[in-house]
């Protein structure tokens, strides 16, 4: 179970690394509950290092795929995802390229570009997500009040944080307001 803290206090939850990670599950106290019901296989583990970034991701006899390509917070969960994703993608630019189908500067090229393109809004909104040391905006904070006892809406919006809905889909300017909408009724 994952929990996180802002970036200037991971010194101070790092002292008492159990004891602060309970505290914060305790947030939701039937989820402290159930992680307090199981049992702890291997050691706590985390960092303060989750640098969000782009590399250009070939070159001369070597590409990237996944995180090697670029990195946003673990927060999402994508990093699999993004790999396998990446993976295919560059295995049918090789494929382009080694045929003579295209050149493969010009497949690869195409690569990072559809790489860019499939991930820039997961990784603006992990970002925004991840940054927990400033409040929600006034817009994600009433989005997310409006969206109290709306279980439909509040499910689409956990399937954009776990990737299974499209990000622009969520929070494409008629779906926020169906769900003003619904919050008025």
């Amino acid at each position: 179970m994952l929990t996180s803290c802002p970036h200037d206090e991971f010194g101070q939850f790092r002292a008492d690394v159990e004891g602060n990670y309970y505290k914060t599950l305790e947030l939701v106290p039937e989820l402290a509950e159930r992680v307090r019901a199981g049992r702890r296989e291997d050691r706590f583990v985390g960092t303060s290092s989750t640098a969000n970034f782009f590399r250009k991701p070939y070159g001369q006899g070597w590409a990237l795929v996944g995180d090697a390509g670029y990195h946003k917070d673990p927060s999402t969960a994508q990093g699999i995802s993004d790999s396998f994703r990446d993976a295919e993608l560059l295995a049918e630019a090789i494929d382009q390229g080694s045929s003579g189908r295209r050149a493969l500067e010009e497949a690869l090229s195409d690569y990072e570009r559809e790489r860019n393109l499939s991930v820039m809004a997961m990784y603006d909104f992990t970002v925004q997500l991840a940054n927990i040391a400033q409040p929600p905006t006034p817009q994600m904070q009433q989005l997310l009040f409006a969206l109290q006892g709306n279980q439909e809406q509040i499910d689409r919006l956990l399937g954009a944080w776990a990737g299974t809905v499209p990000i622009p889909d969520f929070f494409a300017p008629e779906n926020i307001e169906r769900i003003a909408t619904a919050a008025k009724r």
